[in-house]
């Protein structure tokens, strides 16, 4: 056999068995059979307007996000364009690192998680955007007023006065429909009102004159887990 034809016969089978070999996978039942943990996370990111769900249900779930996500999930779901890592505002100076969903819009949330470090499972989800499209399965939203709040938990409730920093938030329903899984904050829309009336570390009643003088209306919502 001519050498320079053996050459050339040799160089072809030598680059089949190379592409044979990779673009080979080690599959099972059509699946990679790879540890879930290291899959590629999608890049593509979410467009808001093909969200078809932003309903909140306290203790269950928020949209898409389900109380046994963990951070992986919240990137598979929706894209790494959508997700970024932080550090949220607890309170009193403290922070802790979350994830932010839809992070600078109206429509961004705070997901928390339990323990320090590990994003394995949902402590909390925070929203805070003024006309966010996220609302709970009991039509609350940033935004409700006070005297719709009261309605929807079918009797007054208790709130924490203002100027620190738990400034408005929900003390306790006082037994009515809502539940300690859903907790919010509330934000004056008349501030001379809450002067000097509606001040400090001490718990007031949705029924006080000066907190509907006040316009409370709901600035944040929290959905515990």
């Amino acid at each position: 056999m001519n050498y320079i034809k053996f050459l050339t016969i040799l160089f072809f089978a030598f680059t089949i068995s190379s592409c044979e070999f990779g673009t080979s996978t080690n599959v099972e039942n059509g699946n990679s059979i790879t540890d879930d943990s290291k899959k590629t996370i999608p890049t593509t990111p979410v467009k808001v307007e093909k969200i078809d769900n932003w309903t909140c249900i306290p203790g269950e779930q928020v949209g898409r996000i389900k109380a046994n996500f963990n951070s992986v999930d919240i990137y598979k779901t929706f894209g790494k364009e959508n997700v970024m890592e932080a550090e949220i505002g607890l309170g009193e100076g403290e922070m802790k690192k979350g994830l932010l969903v839809f992070p600078k819009t109206n429509n961004e949330i705070q997901v928390l998680f339990q323990g320090k470090e590990e994003m394995t499972k949902i402590e909390s989800i925070r929203i805070k955007g003024t006309d966010s499209k996220w609302k709970t399965d009991s039509d609350i939203k940033v935004g409700t007023p006070l005297e719709a709040l009261v309605a929807i938990n079918g009797k007054d409730f208790n709130f924490y006065g203002f100027e620190w920093d738990y400034a408005g938030k929900l003390a306790n329903w006082n037994g009515g429909k809502l539940n300690d899984q859903l907790s919010v904050f509330l934000e004056a829309t008349n501030e001379e009102a809450v002067f000097p009336h509606l001040l400090g570390d001490k718990e007031f009643s949705s029924n006080n004159p000066k907190a509907r003088e006040a316009g409370l209306k709901v600035s944040e919502i929290l959905i515990n887990f």
